[in-house]
């Protein structure tokens, strides 16, 4: 019964994994399951500088290995890419980019330049591209060098210019302890801490993990932390990635995988 259920976990996988329309086949479920059920293969043997299955590859090996000690490898880790790619993977869910649709890494995982370096910075460019909340509330006490828990934002706006769009606040765990964090983001408790004036409509809260979710545990998990992307489906809407950001992404799993392969690294 429980080899049954494990096969059936994992053709609901692959039929989960499905691409999208004009999605291609760079991101699919990098194996198959035979038409009896009982036997699963790998579609394309991982190769250097292979694309096919590299998202749900990444994903695996992410929710699988020691993310405290040994996570950064290449000079990257694994934590910023993941926030990354859930930033490019959440706005192809929100509709894509466009002159009023957009994403940012609000958080830790966000590029430091000179002009975005510091949380009220961040604050005043997000409330210039939702057109709420009027920047960052009068004497409000910054999280230091945190981000209040907030790791990403996405949003779609109207031409006219007024407020009251659809934002999505999104939150990204890697760790094994992923589901202590599931109510940590509260969007309407951030806005009225930091924006000057809460915005119009809460944003939707949304919770991203690169872990498959048991299907027993979805509706609990789903009310606790919002919208929720587990593995399948950052695969499913995992198009218009990056070509820098697909390459940090192989570099950082090939030298996962060469050091699991050496006996160096937790899968």
């Amino acid at each position: 019964m429980i080899a049954g259920d494990v096969f059936k976990e994992l053709k609901d996988r692959e039929t989960h994994c499905t691409p999208l329309l004009n999605h291609g086949p760079a991101w699919q479920y990098p194996f198959t399951v035979n038409k009896t059920g009982n036997l699963l293969s790998l579609r394309t043997k991982f190769t250097a500088n292979s694309r096919s299955g590299l998202l749900y590859t990444f994903l695996l090996v992410a929710s699988r290995a020691d993310m405290d000690s040994q996570r950064k490898l290449e000079n990257l880790d694994p934590t910023v890419l993941f926030e990354q790619l859930c930033a490019d993977i959440l706005l192809n869910f929100w509709g894509g980019k466009t002159e009023l649709s957009g994403s940012l890494v609000f958080g830790t995982a966000r590029k430091k330049r000179a002009h975005n370096s510091a949380f009220q910075t961040n604050i005043e460019h997000l409330c210039n591209q939702i057109r709420d909340g009027r920047g960052m509330k009068a004497g409000a006490n910054t999280p230091g060098a945190g981000d209040g828990k907030l790791d990403i934002v996405v949003w779609r706006v109207f031409s006219d210019g007024r407020a009251g769009g659809l934002i999505g606040f999104g939150q990204c765990k890697t760790g094994i302890h992923w589901k202590n964090h599931l109510t940590k983001l509260r969007p309407a408790s951030f806005c009225r801490k930091y924006f000057a004036q809460p915005l119009i409509l809460e944003p939707v809260r949304v919770y991203m993990v690169p872990h498959r979710v048991d299907k027993q545990d979805w509706d609990s998990h789903t009310d606790e932390g919002g919208l929720l992307f587990d593995r399948c489906r950052l695969v499913q809407y995992g198009r218009s990635i990056s070509k820098e950001l697909t390459k940090d992404c192989r570099k950082w799993l090939n030298a996962a995988l060469d050091r699991q392969r050496k006996g160096g690294f937790v899968i």
